[in-house]
């Protein structure tokens, strides 16, 4: 992939992707309520927003890490202490590239996208990655297994 191509790839406003929406709840719900939130629309995590702002997001490493444990109340409000505060979030007219540096610098998976303080949509760093994929077909399905390695022959039938 020549680098022009990439650059207009990675400087892509993340307002021009398909964005995933997501379940947008209230922080004062159950637990419970929001993981059937999430089950019902195949989804790995439910926005919290109160007053028109996002206070908190609970994904499903949130039922792995927080919930699992003997005698956990299922009916208790997703704010007391299962859902993540204040989460990092983006803005739809920041670019992919800011999206993936944002994710690996604090190492998440995916990130509430806003639009004037509104949440619009729900980047994700596998989806950016099947995106790239889609886009260039070409280059992605021809790279070698090891970014630097050189075939010394032909390989093929």
């Amino acid at each position: 992939m020549d680098r022009s191509r990439l650059s207009r790839f990675v400087n892509q406003p993340l307002s021009e992707l398909p964005l995933e929406e997501p379940a947008v709840v209230s922080p004062f719900i159950t637990v419970r309520t929001a993981v059937t939130a999430m089950q019902q629309g195949s989804r790995s995590c439910v926005i919290a927003v109160e007053a028109g702002e996002v206070v908190g997001i609970f994904t499903e490493g949130d039922v792995v890490r927080r919930c699992m444990a003997d005698g956990f109340d299922w009916d208790q409000p997703l704010a007391d202490s299962v859902m993540t505060r204040n989460p990092r979030t983006i803005a739809s007219d920041r670019s992919i590239a800011d999206a993936v540096l944002e994710m690996q610098e604090h190492q998440h998976r995916m990130l509430p996208v806003l639009t004037g303080g509104a949440v619009v949509g729900l980047v994700r760093l596998g989806e950016l990655i099947r995106h790239l994929a889609e886009a260039y077909p070409e280059d992605v399905l021809n790279l070698p297994p090891h970014l630097h390695q050189v075939m010394e022959r032909p390989e093929g039938g």
